[in-house]
This record gives structure tokens, C-alpha cells and sequence, in this order.
């Protein structure tokens, strides 16, 4: 893996914000039509807000 650039910032999936390297950075991989798909979260709540919004 690489490091990324400033070209590489994403937008948390939640709630939009800017997503940088940090150790509270989560990343969900899937694959939809044989291409991988990464949805970034900027930290935890994030994630566990957008886990329980997507099993209901």
C-alpha cells in the first residue's frame, strides 16, 4: 500500500467530512461487479452510525 497525497483525500461516507490519515480512519471494502469499492469513515461513530442506518 502507499501512502496518500493530497490528490487522495476522501469524504467520510457518514457525514462528509475530509477523511486524512489517522489511526481513527476506518475503510469498508467491497466488491460490486468484479470492482473493488472503499467506503471511508472519518472515525468509529461514523462507521458504527452508518452500520446500523444500512442493517435496517
Amino acid at each position: 500500500m502507499t501512502d496518500s497525497t493530497d490528490e487522495d483525500v476522501s469524504e467520510c461516507h457518514q457525514c462528509g467530512d475530509t477523511v486524512g490519515p489517522s489511526a481513527d480512519q476506518r475503510v469498508v471494502t467491497t466488491v460490486e461487479d468484479g470492482t473493488a469499492v472503499y467506503q471511508y469513515f472519518c472515525n468509529d461513530e461514523c462507521f458504527e452510525a452508518w452500520e446500523l442506518s444500512s442493517s435496517a
